[in-house]
């Protein structure tokens, strides 16, 4: 599961040759603050799922990433699920408990809470990137 934060500012000129770090700077910004804001969001207090990190960076593009390969299940949730190749699910040790299904995991939808909570916030960090660049 990942988030890229792509931002096209292809239609700017008025920086001139400045519009390149410009950009650079306010993604870097921008990418960072969804780190930490879905990093922030994950329904945990410990664990994979709150060690979002920048897997891949470029002057155009930021991919933020979890090392939980279950994320998009904690996210997305999972649907009903049935056994695959036995009559029931088991679980718990023994007895333990039998079903013939779960409904599974409801999806939280964090990562798109962590979106919107971010994107107000993207002017700002492109004002910042300006101020930085221009000094």
């Amino acid at each position: 599961m990942m988030v890229q934060v792509i931002v096209d500012l292809s239609h700017v000129d008025k920086f001139g040759p400045k519009m390149p770090e410009i950009r650079r700077e306010g993604l870097k910004l921008t990418a960072l603050d969804m780190q930490r804001t879905v990093d922030r969001a994950s329904p945990v207090d410990e664990g994979l799922l709150h060690k979002w990190f920048v897997a891949e960076a470029s002057d155009s593009q930021y991919t933020i990433r979890s090392p939980a390969k279950y994320v998009g299940f904690v996210n997305y949730g999972t649907g009903p699920i049935y056994p695959k190749t036995k009559k029931a699910l088991h679980w718990g040790g023994e007895p333990g408990i039998f079903a013939k299904s779960t409904k599974g995991q409801k999806g939280q939808h964090f990562i798109e809470k962590a979106i919107s909570e971010v994107t107000p916030r993207i002017d700002n960090h492109f004002k910042s990137a300006i101020e930085k660049v221009l000094k």
